[in-house]
């Protein structure tokens, strides 16, 4: 059986499978119009990810988001898992704050200790394989699902660690303060004013500090974290919209769902029944 699948139209709800082996040369850019997670075991050469360039070396972890331009130029001992990713798949497991700033702040690439490696290899492997059994038996839908949580629980780990030894280590201390507030006061409080007015700065100030540390603005931070709770619940909890909705403070379902639809596409039923 070819391993090799292809995926020219990828629906939302699928994942497919493909290896790199050797020179692979794209001639243009790509843009990405679905999550892309490629495990280098092996390789050499370049991988352009919008206006970066990033050298290719075994144990790297690759992140490509929707909209990314991305092609890479690789050498002859390369060997690689690509796992192709619809978007309503990626954003059922995507539901972290993690997943966000690697786009955000360009950081695409992470070399992996020799554990963690071995571990996402082997889900890639899993994957490979379960991808072939799915091609005759749609039941193992469910099952592809679960090794893509099981991915990217890994990859959070690594975001995890890039995110509190970097990129809030690097930061203006009232970032971090800004951050630990959002996590604590989100489901009440939506506006940044409320924020710089306990930071003590004034809320444009509040916004270019984002902008400057996160290459976010604040009040993106604040959404994404009602987000990663509100997909967290849709997911996981047997609540029902207009009690997520509650929880979340928001006045009434109407305005949650089109808030959730605007930041994911998805109504928040339709992510439920993803």
């Amino acid at each position: 059986m070819e391993t090799n699948i292809p995926a020219p139209k990828l629906p939302d709800d699928s994942v497919a499978y493909k290896q790199i082996k050797g020179v692979d040369d794209y001639n243009k850019t790509i843009k990405c119009t679905y999550f892309l997670v490629v495990l280098f075991t092996e390789g050499s050469g370049i991988h352009y990810i919008d206006d970066a360039e990033f050298p290719i070396a075994k144990n790297q972890l690759h992140f490509l988001f929707p909209g990314q331009h991305h092609h890479w130029v690789t050498g002859p001992e390369t060997f690689a898992h690509k796992v192709v990713v619809g978007k309503k798949i990626f954003e059922t497991f995507s539901s972290s704050d993690e997943f966000h700033f690697i786009k955000h702040n360009l950081n695409p690439v992470f070399k992996l200790s020799n554990n963690i490696f071995q571990s996402v290899n082997t889900e890639m492997e899993s994957i490979k394989r379960d991808l072939e059994v799915f091609e005759e038996d749609m039941s193992w839908k469910k099952i592809i699902q679960v090794r893509m949580d099981l991915l990217a629980s890994m990859m959070k780990r690594e975001a995890e660690a890039y995110i509190k030894n970097d990129l809030l280590a690097k930061s203006n201390p009232v970032i971090k303060k800004f951050w630990d507030l959002v996590n604590q006061h989100y489901f009440e409080h939506k506006i940044p004013k409320w924020y710089a007015d306990r930071l003590a700065v004034t809320p444009n100030y509040l916004n270019i500090l984002c902008k400057r540390n996160l290459n976010i603005t604040a009040s993106d931070l604040i959404h994404q974290r009602i987000m990663q709770e509100a997909k967290n619940q849709l997911r996981f909890s047997e609540k029902s919209v207009k009690e997520i909705t509650a929880d979340l403070g928001f006045q009434n379902v109407s305005g949650f769902s089109a808030f959730f639809k605007k930041k994911s596409s998805f109504s928040p039923t339709e992510y439920r029944g993803s």
